[in-house]
């Protein structure tokens, strides 16, 4: 029972914490309002078309890739490739992450790209992951009557491309992960998590700090804090991977902003439903859970920009194998009712 009380004291400390104001949040949550003012008709139909857009694989220059290509459901719409292939066959860089909870996300792809999900909609015909372009996509649904005939309902016109990427992110949107036993416990203090379970949380949140990164109730788009954890604080941090013989294969948040602070990070990701969506890292360089722990009780890659947080953590076996229980544990119970299509 002790146990237990002290987690509801750790619980109240983490819940109670001032969050951070996300850079920039404001001028991202206006350019998102901008978008949802436009929106007219029913949600859910808009809902219907984004996830139909999202399976069909018509919009790609083979017609065998699909958003959900990269972001497959299996993987809780993630990818268990290293990197994601354009529809070509071209390897991409980076690994496609998990969009559960992505229309929680403040700022978008592991450089932070994009503020919204109406402005990274197109992007996979802008930079040829899709084998068309934008005005091809556009051709190819305006000849399918039934998009045709949807988008009359809700606009009375045809789709422009501001159109698709309206539906698409209305689908995204609905892509919210369901409770947990860590969620649970979070909420209660109940004893729902088995012994190593347990005390793979207490390696987390005191032993590990991992919550330094992966906050559990990290502040939202409107800079007030999240009401459910999310493990993550959205920002960019450099832990040193793709480091070899003096630079970063790929340089991250670097190549937007120009910050030689910013060389070599990466978007810290949310860690729900983790255990579904390996490989792990940027380049999806890491296999399992079992090898990310590793990577971080060894402090990291060294390098000149690695993040102060991170450090070695000298964890023994047992709060290794704990830390990885605990991981596992906040996979979600139903993870198989996201969308209609996802189910079939």
């Amino acid at each position: 029972m002790m146990r237990y009380l002290l987690a509801g004291l750790t619980l109240a400390i983490l819940a109670c914490a001032t969050a951070a104001q996300i850079p920039g949040a404001s001028a991202q949550l206006a350019s998102h309002q901008r978008y949802r003012d436009s929106d007219r008709g029913d949600p859910e139909t808009w809902v219907s078309l984004g996830e139909r857009l999202f399976f069909d694989a018509r919009l790609s220059g083979t017609g065998r890739t699909a958003c959900a290509s990269c972001h497959d459901p299996a993987y809780a719409f993630a990818e268990p490739r290293r990197t994601s292939d354009s529809d070509g066959g071209r390897p991409g860089r980076r690994n496609a992450p998990s969009l559960l909870d992505v229309g929680l996300r403040p700022i978008l792809m592991w450089d932070g790209r994009f503020p919204t999900l109406e402005h990274q909609a197109l992007s996979p015909f802008q930079r040829g992951e899709m084998g068309i372009g934008v005005d091809e996509a556009i051709r190819r649904v305006n000849a399918d009557p039934a998009y045709v005939h949807l988008y009359r309902e809700l606009l009375g016109r045809r789709p422009s491309a501001a159109d698709i990427a309206h539906a698409l992110a209305a689908f995204q949107r609905t892509l919210i992960s369901t409770e947990s036993r860590v969620d649970r416990f979070l909420a209660t203090g109940e004893r729902l998590l088995t012994r190593l379970e347990y005390d793979g949380f207490r390696v987390f949140t005191e032993r590990a700090a991992c919550g330094n990164c992966h906050e559990l109730f990290p502040a939202r788009r409107d800079g007030r804090k999240s009401r459910r954890p999310l493990f993550t604080d959205f920002r960019f941090h450099n832990l040193g991977i793709g480091f070899r013989s003096g630079r970063f294969a790929d340089t991250g948040r670097y190549e937007l902003t120009g910050d030689e602070e910013d060389v070599g990070a990466f978007r810290t990701p949310s860690l729900r439903n983790a255990a579904r969506s390996a490989p792990y890292m940027h380049d999806g360089s890491l296999p399992t859970l079992e090898v990310v722990v590793e990577f971080y009780n060894a402090g990291g890659r060294p390098n000149p920009n690695l993040s102060p947080l991170i450090r070695p953590l000298f964890l023994a076996d047992h709060e290794k194998a704990a830390l990885v229980a605990f991981l596992y544990a906040l996979t979600e119970d139903d993870p198989g009712h996201h969308g209609r299509q996802s189910r079939r």
